[in-house]
């Protein structure tokens, strides 16, 4: 059996430019897409805004809780600050009121702005004028159990 191998060889040669040929097509093609059409980009920035439309409110949320606690937590070690003092002073007095003067030794306060008062009645100690009782769930005058309780309900809340 002889085979031509000149035929052969020129058949494999147009199926190879036939290949070729189709590619080129399909990458012509794909060339002349330059870009997302103008649905494809409304469709995105549709998506992004319902992300952060559900986004922005929980985000605002975590902040103003943490800004509760830490407000709270300040309230507490205020009070820490008024237990120490009144175990330095001996326990002179019978129901003592600490104001931020006489617990700025041992305190460090940020602002100058502290109207805030301690008192103890003998079993319980509370603070009062402080930015902690302005805080939902938090009374006018907080017991340091009542600060405590708080601070337990958020941190059940969010676990």
């Amino acid at each position: 059996m002889k085979v031509n191998l000149g035929k052969l060889k020129t058949n494999l040669g147009k199926l190879k430019t036939k290949e070729e040929h189709e590619m080129r097509k399909h990458v012509k093609l794909l060339k002349k897409e330059k870009g997302m059409t103008l649905i494809e980009l409304l469709a995105v920035i549709i998506i992004i805004a319902i992300i952060l439309a559900i986004a922005i409110p929980i985000i605002a949320n975590v902040i103003g809780q943490s800004r509760d606690r830490a407000t709270v937590s300040e309230a507490l070690n205020i009070i820490s600050a008024a237990k120490l003092k009144y175990a330095q002073d001996g326990s002179q007095e019978d129901d003592p009121t600490y104001d931020s003067e006489a617990l700025k030794e041992y305190i460090d306060f940020k602002t100058e702005d502290n109207d805030f008062t301690v008192s103890f009645d003998g079993t319980t100690w509370s603070i009062s004028g402080h930015p902690a009782n302005s805080v939902d769930g938090v009374g006018k005058s907080a017991t340091e159990g009542e600060l405590r309780t708080f601070l337990n309900k958020v941190s059940k809340k969010n676990n």
